[in-house]
């Protein structure tokens, strides 16, 4: 069995300067006496996925230090009461304090990939990371170097800042991978908050990874552990179509596709059966213009203005109010016909500018699955053009559902269908931690471009699974609010 330290989750111990005294109260319900909880019953085994204890003793919250841990029998030390691990199987973990003891807690560790160190096609040298968000001074992550596809010892690479070319200095450790062969990794452990990008550079013969660095993020708060699956067993789940309409406030017809989107979000048997994100690439004039990510109808082959895409397959051109309202009829009807092959759950936070959230997609058949998060803001004011359109009680100059920041993208990819989770059998479970910047910036308040109202901000979770036609969306989920968690949604 092997326990890892990486990811704390959201909910932090009281700190306390020692132990609480023992009184002569026994444990009862009321709150008095030794009482141990749980976050959650069942993780990921990939080390990173975790169980959070709290325990206090009359009501007064106890440290690590102050407990003792067994795990299916042995003495365990779990730092910050912490459980993780990257074996798969059931543990059996009691806490003991004083004379006094837990209950015992049947922690199931579910099979979720694990590190695959063999030799892949990559070509040159890259970097990979473990994950690239972290807690300052909490987590850590092992970073991969590869040449040629091949795993080599990090002592054989220098690494430098992006930025300022300085050299980075990492320690390394041993890491045994699901096939069982023993590989030398190095280690990153953020002491202070922020981004930073590092590069490698063969120390003989050519290869350096400077176009392709890797990026990572330090923030100042817990990362968030895994949403709690309500029904693990279950893999039927609601099924949403997603709806990416490419719009702008120059455009003169878009508003017969506004005017039909706002009559869909009105209809009972459509309104929860899609998600829609509005890209506002039309003109850079635009106040939602994506000035970061203004390639996104590029990528998307939009030529004209309006164009609809459903679940990114299926795109729709302007052909009058009611024709467009038929046509989305249809789609979602198309749509939420075909089960969905993954479910998607999500916790998420918001601090010090960072939104961090570990988004999780479950399988419903095997499949090569991509997951993709969306950052857009609503109630957004920007004064329409409007060729003709006339619908009773559509507000043309008030926006919703505006992109901001399109975190589906991968490094070296022309595409936005996702990040790649790879292959998931039936059931399993696949993880990605997502870190977007906001942009609130007092000096630029006036500027809708460079100032956005985080709580005006949600998030848009979608997963794609590849097909032999192409890689398409399979499902997608929307939050109300920056910090709510999404749960699987099962039929």
């Amino acid at each position: 069995m092997k326990l890892i330290k990486l990811i704390a989750p959201l909910a932090a111990l009281a700190m306390v300067a020692c132990g609480p005294t023992p009184s002569n109260t026994p444990n009862d319900p009321e709150g008095n006496g030794f009482k141990v909880k749980a976050s959650t019953l069942v993780i990921a085994a990939d080390g990173q996925d975790a169980v959070q204890f709290t325990a206090t003793f009359d009501g007064v919250a106890l440290l690590a230090s102050d407990v003792t841990a067994t795990v299916n029998g042995e003495a365990a030390e779990l730092p910050e009461l912490k459980f993780s691990t990257t074996t798969a199987g059931k543990y059996a973990i009691e806490f003991g304090y004083k004379e006094h003891k837990s209950e015992i807690f049947n922690i199931e560790a579910v099979k979720a990939g694990g590190l695959d160190l063999s030799p892949n096609d990559e070509q040159g040298l890259t970097l990979r990371a473990t994950t690239t968000v972290f807690q300052k001074n909490v987590d850590e992550c092992l970073i991969i170097v590869r040449y040629k596809g091949e795993v080599i010892d990090p002592s054989k690479v220098t690494f430098y800042d992006l930025d300022s070319n300085e050299e980075v200095v990492l320690e390394s450790k041993d890491v045994t991978d699901v096939n069982g062969d023993t590989y030398k990794l190095a280690i990153y452990a953020p002491t202070e908050i922020g981004t930073r990008s590092i590069w490698a550079g063969r120390n003989s013969g050519p290869g350096d990874s400077r176009d392709k660095p890797l990026t990572l993020t330090a923030v100042d708060f817990a990362i968030p552990s895994r949403a709690i699956d309500p029904d693990p067993a279950n893999t039927s789940f609601k099924k949403r179509m997603f709806i990416t309409q490419f719009t702008g406030t120059e455009c003169g017809y878009c508003p017969f596709f506004i005017a039909a989107l706002h009559t869909l979000s009105e209809e009972e048997d459509y309104n929860d059966n899609y998600v829609l994100a509005a890209v506002h690439t039309y003109s850079s004039n635009d106040p939602m213009y994506p000035v970061d990510y203004s390639d996104v109808d590029k990528t998307f082959g939009v030529s004209q203005y309006p164009t609809v895409i459903c679940d990114m397959k299926v795109s729709l051109s302007n052909a009058g109010y009611e024709r467009n309202l038929s046509q989305l009829h249809n789609q979602i009807n198309n749509s939420v016909a075909e089960p969905a092959k993954a479910g998607i759950s999500a916790k998420i936070d918001y601090a010090d500018g960072f939104i961090v959230a570990r988004a999780t997609v479950k399988a419903a058949e095997e499949g090569n699955y991509r997951i993709g998060a969306w950052l857009v803001e609503d109630d957004i004011h920007g004064m329409q053009y409007n060729n003709g359109c006339k619908v009773e009680g559509v507000d043309f100059n008030t926006h919703e559902a505006a992109l901001r920041i399109p975190d589906s993208k991968p490094d070296g990819s022309s595409h936005y269908a996702g990040h790649l989770l790879g292959t998931l059998a039936a059931g399993e479970l696949s993880d990605y931690v997502f870190v977007m910047e906001m942009k609130e910036d007092a000096n630029n308040i006036d500027n809708p471009k460079k100032h956005w109202k985080s709580e005006n901000c949600r998030l848009i979770f979608f997963v794609t699974v590849e097909t032999a036609s192409g890689t398409y969306v399979t499902n997608v989920v929307e939050n109300d609010n920056l910090t709510q968690t999404i749960t699987f949604e099962y039929k």
